[in-house]
């Protein structure tokens, strides 16, 4: 029963559309935002227009998520992730764009970070330990988190979350040896809010509590979305769709997806996660689609093989563990090496490729049509 419930929504998912509704349990920001404001920057004011206009050396900056790498299922549909913007103007802190508009809503503290937090706890990260963190806010020491894909203990409150690395080398994380953590550094610390009311946007809903109808918990693009709410969606802009049931759905997003979890990325959404993937790769590569048009010349080869339709979501797919390289060729290569006479530049990746279940099927069909 669970099974064909399922299959039925994943049908639902391929051939209806979406209207997109936000995922996170939300509060009115607009006294909130006022709070969150470290070294004159206000999350959900300040902008990266703002930024670039008091530093124009602003500069593009990789970053490791830390509650959501790349093995996790989603993001955090707050913020864009993998990515932001420094400048020596604000040492160690990274800033990073609200996924729908140029607002500020995430800050990265790094280790080069000094200085007073929102709340008026000052900390030096280069030299802040777990048992300092517990003496400057004492709610942490009950308060162990960490996703089963992530690396990190996480110790949060409703904007600001420390993060301490976790050792694989011990055998078990739980349970937790908290004496031994005591003293490991805090690597980094994020300050985050939902921009949500800060712009207006018309057309959000929330999403919260229990799924009605025994349906799965359905995310597109990060965004948690209802049953009904996937009559929008074109199969046509999927790139990839992940489906977990049983206990495998459970452990990845709790109780409430006990019916089942479908992930659903559209290839606009993948489109960017490869980009700043590969960017944080290779240095020419970032120069090279920094801008729309230069970004739209680009033909993609993966294993030797050239990449017309239905390849975002096995771009979107390559992490660490399975990329090997990455380069560029000019029109003059691309044309005498692959035929290639429409685009300007060759992006040649190699890496080992899991198979991409939803992008075999559509070729699959596809051949089938020609025949």
């Amino acid at each position: 029963m669970q099974e064909t419930l399922l299959r039925k929504s994943f049908l639902i998912v391929l051939f209806l559309s979406v209207f997109y509704t936000e995922g996170f349990a939300q509060t009115d920001n607009s006294d909130l935002a006022k709070k969150v404001i470290i070294n004159n920057i206000c999350l959900c004011q300040t902008t990266i227009a703002d930024l670039k206009k008091s530093d124009p050396n602003l500069k593009d900056t990789v970053l490791e998520e830390m509650d959501l790498n790349a093995v996790c299922v989603g993001n955090d549909p707050r913020y864009i992730a993998g990515s932001g913007y420094s400048t020596s103007k604000y040492p160690g802190m990274i800033f990073q764009q609200d996924q729908k508009n140029d607002l500020i809503s995430k800050i990265r503290l790094t280790k080069a970070f000094a200085g007073k937090l929102p709340d008026g706890k000052e900390i030096d990260l280069s030299k802040l330990l777990l048992k300092d963190l517990f003496k400057l806010y004492p709610a942490f020491k009950e308060q162990w988190y960490t996703r089963g894909c992530s690396d990190y203990w996480n110790f949060s409150n409703d904007t600001l979350s420390f993060y301490v690395k976790i050792d694989s080398a011990k055998k078990s994380v739980f349970p937790i040896d908290e004496a031994y953590y005591m003293d490991k550094p805090v690597e980094a610390a994020d300050l985050i809010l939902s921009c949500h009311g800060a712009v207006k946007e018309d057309t959000q809903q929330y999403v919260t509590g229990e799924t009605e109808n025994n349906e799965p918990v359905y995310f597109i693009d990060s965004v948690r979305v209802t049953g009904e709410g996937l009559n929008k969606l074109n199969s046509n802009d999927v790139a990839t769709v992940s489906v977990y049931r049983g206990a495998n759905a459970i452990i990845k997003y709790g109780r409430e997806a006990k019916y089942g979890l479908i992930y659903i990325e559209t290839k606009k959404f993948d489109i960017r996660r490869f980009q700043n993937y590969f960017k944080s790769k290779s240095a020419d590569y970032a120069k090279l689609i920094s801008t729309p048009a230069n970004a739209s010349k680009v033909q993609y080869i993966l294993n030797k093989k050239v990449l017309i339709n239905n390849y975002e979501g096995n771009l979107a797919g390559i992490n660490d563990k399975i990329f090997k390289g990455l380069t560029i060729i000019n029109k003059r290569q691309l044309v005498k090496q692959y035929g290639i006479t429409n685009k300007d530049y060759g992006v040649i990746i190699t890496a080992d490729i899991p198979v991409n279940s939803f992008n075999k099927d559509k070729e699959k069909e596809q051949e089938k049509n020609k025949h």
